[in-house]
């Protein structure tokens, strides 16, 4: 597919949504999708399990399909899935999006706002699980749930449903945290390692090789193709510091490889359809615990994208035309 030809205008997929382009995409977002926002997205708070308090938006249209609850990934936070929540607003599908803790204006365990701590997933489950119960089944008019998660929030999600099944009747995992890139060295070298810091009382210091936020862009280097996209999220962080999440603590590194050991052990308790996307780019997940997590679940399609880096819904426009029209196939069943 002609990526050029694709720019000069919106494309159009499953239900007459427009999805943007490289030349449109700031004036629809800084235009149509703000006053939509801020006109039609409810902003609130809840007390999680143990008494943190955590951040979400919601809109759930008249006539809702279904309720999508996102789960976003590491150091992300509300204003990267605006473009996401939009398109499936012109859908017909309602959203809840959670700024999990540590992230956004949700409560921190760390004085850093720079830092992401946690000492383990349950955590992130479990603020879920209480999400779920006390916000989203009270406003969900019966819509039935389904579930999209990337990256870390692929991780939480795959824990989620193999821990509560009843919730969601289906599952989109994007670009999914199941085997964590660690470099060269191998894992039992690196679990010595956080051992040792644990041991030391460093758990809540900066992770070895992660770094606070200094607001030099690194587009080339990041995760994201598109130039407007990756501009448009960066200058929010810039701008709020409750988006400067950066880096990872001993902590939160020691509890993601954890999580990844566990959601691979028990995959075979998800018994949803799920369909799961992989990037042929990615330099922060492996896709062989994809693969694995794939194959002992039993109901996962897998979709690969050789031309993408890890944020796929961040990707050249081809490759995210292909990815809304698969996202709205799946849900539409």
């Amino acid at each position: 597919m002609d990526e050029n030809k694709l720019n000069e205008s919106a494309c159009l997929v499953q239900n007459n949504i427009n999805i943007l382009g490289e030349d449109d995409f700031r004036e629809v977002m800084d235009g149509q999708i703000r006053q939509w926002r801020e006109g039609r997205v409810s902003t609130n708070e809840f007390v999680s399990f143990d008494g943190s308090k955590l951040r979400y938006y919601f809109e759930i249209p008249e006539n809702a399909k279904a309720i999508i609850v996102i789960v976003h990934g590491f150091c992300e936070f509300w204003g990267k899935y605006h473009e996401l929540a939009w398109y499936l607003r012109q859908g017909g599908y309602g959203f809840f999006f959670l700024e999990q803790r540590g992230h956004g204006y949700s409560e921190r365990a760390v004085g850093k706002m720079e830092l992401v701590h946690l000492e383990d997933y349950s955590q992130y489950v479990e603020d879920l699980h209480t999400f779920i119960e006390k916000v989203v089944l009270p406003l969900r008019k019966d819509c039935p749930l389904y579930l999209y998660a990337h990256s870390m929030g692929g991780a939480v999600g795959a824990l989620f449903l193999e821990q509560y099944p009843r919730y969601f009747k289906r599952a989109i995992l994007s670009s999914p945290m199941m085997d964590m890139k660690t470099g060269k060295n191998p894992k039992a070298l690196i679990y010595g390692y956080l051992t040792y810091q644990k041991i030391k009382g460093n758990m809540k210091k900066l992770a070895t090789g992660q770094k606070y936020f200094d607001g030099k862009p690194v587009f080339e280097s990041s995760s994201c193709l598109s130039r407007a996209r990756y501009d448009y999220q960066y200058e929010q962080r810039c701008q709020n510091e409750n988006y400067q999440t950066y880096g990872a603590t001993f902590g939160w590194v020691r509890a993601s490889l954890k999580a990844n050991s566990k959601l691979l052990r028990k995959a075979k308790k998800v018994g949803i359809p799920i369909l799961m996307f992989t990037a042929g780019m990615d330099h922060l997940v492996n896709q062989k615990g994809q693969l694995e997590f794939a194959k002992k679940s039993g109901n996962t399609q897998i979709v690969m994208y050789e031309n993408s880096k890890h944020e796929i819904f961040n990707a050249l426009l081809d490759v995210r035309v292909d990815y809304y029209n698969k996202i709205f196939e799946f849900y539409s069943v």
